[in-house]
């Protein structure tokens, strides 16, 4: 079997050899008339008005047979079979030149009708074709190097080339994030931009990553998250906001973590905890009814259902460490926790009832932890002395803090209304309704250790 390097060595000579015929192997304009997907779609109404039309894409296969050869590409929408034959009606030289210089994982134009061979395959039947652009590796059917697990990652480009099931998994996660903007505009929310240069990293307790501006002299943050800046919103008039983006959190990497994810953040005045898991249900239901026609699924041999109201449960009075290893694997069902302690979250507002538990929030379901939410303190005297606590924890060399924000605590002041935050991590959910355990998998490109 041919090395990569002789394959690749072969493919420049064709390069050549095009380029020796005065044929550009990567021109600039492209003839097209339909995606591959129309044409099936409307295959009928064009086989039987015979007209000529072009289609472009990836070859994936080829079969020759003598004077006839058929193969398969496929423009992203779907793939379609194409048929030449040697002079009726493609032309001899066109014909010829096919076999001589064309390659699995090329990209062509033809132009051709379509029909329907014995086999009921639909085919367009070429009568010319054009190389879009010449490929000088070969797909990841014939390099056996894609069956690393961490070179799919690393080069997620062959991995969707080479899975239709990787593909579909993204375009599902795609999916997943339409649904929850519509969702989120539909009830009123505004879809802000919010800085990823900060100059505190605040709003959840967790180590940033530094970066520096040259022209200023000084060091910014990447967010660990927004919800400071959305709140500032609330305080300014605006009463519903979300924000979808980039996190970025200098922590540990695993099959839950990720030190680049994605989050949305949102705050809606005059909410609080109660209000929100409501907001989360309804949600929930509309991405999964939208995702999978149904209100259930499975997730790792486990059938979820999200018709019935999702159960609440008080945090056990057991350590973080505890909750994730013994309880949190074991809530299967949609579950919401809540009531934890006062340390648990700094911006979280206190229980009427119960001073020492904050009304907070979160949901879990097959043991993954999906959402983080609570009623958001808005007394600027409690947040200054939530603020305090955090400063001590950071002088004694406690990196996941969120330090005071003296800005923040002034646009507090100002009068801030009561409001609902909540937290979606959007990697686990895609995760969860795509039935995978490996957050590298719903993450188009992960963080991974360089090779060495």
């Amino acid at each position: 079997m041919a090395s990569i390097d002789e394959i690749r060595e072969a493919r420049l000579q064709k390069l050549k050899l095009l380029e020796e015929k005065g044929i550009n192997p990567y021109p600039t304009s492209v003839s097209r008339d339909m995606t591959l997907a129309e044409a099936a779609e409307n295959f009928d109404t064009l086989s039987r008005e015979s007209k000529s039309i072009h289609l472009v894409g990836r070859i994936l296969g080829i079969r020759g047979q003598g004077k006839i050869v058929f193969f398969d590409f496929d423009d992203g929408s779907a793939k379609f079979q194409g048929l030449l034959k040697r002079g009726e009606p493609t032309k001899e030289d066109e014909f010829d030149l096919f076999n001589e210089v064309f390659d699995i994982g090329d990209f062509i134009e033809v132009k051709g009708t379509l029909f329907l061979t014995k086999q009921n395959e639909k085919t367009v039947l070429v009568e010319t074709l054009r190389m879009l652009a010449k490929s000088l590796r070969p797909l990841p059917e014939k390099w056996h190097g894609l069956q690393d697990i961490e070179e799919r990652f690393r080069k997620r480009y062959l991995d969707l080339i080479a899975s239709k099931e990787v593909r579909d998994r993204f375009n599902t996660r795609f999916k997943i994030i339409s649904l929850i903007r519509e969702f989120y505009i539909g009830d009123g929310y505004a879809e802000v931009d919010l800085p990823n240069l900060q100059p505190l990293a605040g709003g959840a307790t967790a180590a940033p990553f530094t970066t520096h501006h040259n022209a200023l002299g000084m060091d910014f943050f990447l967010p660990v998250a927004q919800e400071l800046y959305l709140k500032e919103l609330l305080a300014g008039g605006m009463p519903k906001v979300f924000e979808l983006g980039k996190r970025f959190r200098n922590e540990g990497i695993d099959t839950t973590h990720n030190p680049e994810f994605t989050m949305l953040e949102s705050n809606a005045a005059y909410e609080d905890a109660a209000s929100q898991r409501d907001f989360i249900e309804r949600l929930f239901r509309h991405v999964v009814q939208g995702i999978f026609g149904t209100l259930e699924f499975e997730y790792g041999g486990h059938k979820i259902n999200l018709e019935k109201k999702f159960e609440v449960m008080k945090f056990p009075d057991m350590s973080d460490d505890e909750y994730k290893k013994e309880l949190r694997p074991k809530l299967i069902q949609p579950t919401f926790l809540i009531d934890y302690p006062v340390g648990a979250n700094p911006f979280a507002k206190r229980k009427d009832d119960n001073p020492d538990l904050i009304d907070r929030f979160q949901l879990v379901i097959a043991g993954v932890e999906l959402v983080n939410a609570f009623s958001e303190l808005n007394n600027p005297i409690d947040q200054r002395e939530r603020y305090l606590e955090e400063d001590k924890k950071g002088r004694k060399g406690n990196k996941e803090i969120s330090p005071s924000d003296q800005e923040y605590l002034e646009a507090m002041e100002y009068g801030m209304p009561p409001n609902g935050g909540i937290g979606i991590g959007i990697d686990r959910l895609v995760m969860l309704l795509t039935n995978v355990v490996n957050i590298k998998e719903v993450i188009l490109f992960p963080t991974l250790k360089p090779k060495n």
